[in-house]
Order: C-alpha cells, then sequence, then structure tokens
C-alpha cells in the first residue's frame, strides 16, 4: 500500500528535497524506481490534466514531489508559475481529519478546498495557494504536480 511505503521512507526513496521553510522541507522528490506506484500515480494525473486543458496526455511532461505535512505544519503561500507550467495539481493520499485544507486565493476572494483522499485537484500555476495548519496528529501526505509542454 503507497501510503504504508510513504510512511517507511529510507533516504535513498529521496532524491532532491526543495523549499525548506519553518523546519521542514515542502517538496520531496522521490525515486520513482524505487516507488513505482508514483510513476501510474504521475500518468494518471497527466492524463486528467490532459482533459483539462483540452490536449492529448502525450503533450504533458509533469513533475510531481511529495508533500509530507507533519502535525502542526503549514504551506506558506505561494504560487507555481515559475516557467513554463500550463497547470498545477495535487493528489491526496492519505488525509486525516483536522489535517488542512487548500486555500486559492484568487482576484481578491478565498477558496478552501477540503481533501480527501484518492482525490486530485487542479488549478492555474499563477494562483496564489497555501494549506492550511494541520491540527490533527498524524501526517498527511499529498503529492504535487506542475504540467508543462512535453519536450520533443
Amino acid at each position: 500500500m503507497l501510503v504504508d511505503r510513504l510512511n517507511a521512507l529510507q533516504s535513498a526513496d529521496i532524491l532532491r528535497r526543495s523549499h525548506l521553510f519553518e523546519g521542514r522541507y515542502e517538496n520531496l522528490y522521490l525515486n520513482e524506481k524505487r516507488i513505482p506506484q508514483i510513476t501510474r500515480l504521475r500518468e494518471l494525473a497527466c492524463q486528467h490534466a490532459a482533459e483539462v486543458l483540452g490536449l492529448k496526455p502525450e503533450a504533458l511532461t509533469a513533475g510531481c514531489w511529495l508533500n509530507d505535512m507533519p502535525p502542526g505544519s503549514v504551506t506558506l503561500t505561494h504560487c507555481h508559475d515559475d516557467d513554463d507550467e500550463l497547470l498545477s495539481g495535487v493528489y491526496y493520499i492519505d488525509v486525516p481529519e483536522h489535517s488542512g485544507h487548500l486555500v486559492l486565493h484568487h482576484e481578491g476572494e478565498q477558496v478552501s478546498v477540503t481533501p480527501e483522499a484518492g482525490k486530485f485537484v487542479f488549478f492555474s500555476p499563477a494562483i496564489p495557494h497555501e494549506v492550511t495548519r494541520n491540527a490533527s496528529t498524524r501526517h498527511r501526505l499529498s503529492l504535487g504536480f506542475n504540467f508543462g509542454p512535453a519536450r520533443i
């Protein structure tokens, strides 16, 4: 089961860490050869993103990272429009009750999305977003995605 595998990560499972904020790395880039379930989820995410964008899945590439959010942590407001991103998204793997909401900030409004295990959420990379405090006693696990044009 993917949740069990992610809860037992070893150093060889993590290729790179980035975005050190408030004492934790928000992005963990995983070795998909060691955790092949991630590859399948990335492919599924590309299929859904292609539908949202009206493209063929082969026209997209997806960057993917694990967000392991321990109790008490937050994800600060940010956006993903650094490069050629066309769409961003998140897939919720393990979502304890009270483990935080995704908050999208758009045109002066805030939209709060309640996470659910097994659910994809897609949004524009230009939309600032954050995750509220994990008030549970367990880690919340999700995969973040950025989708861009496939490089041929």
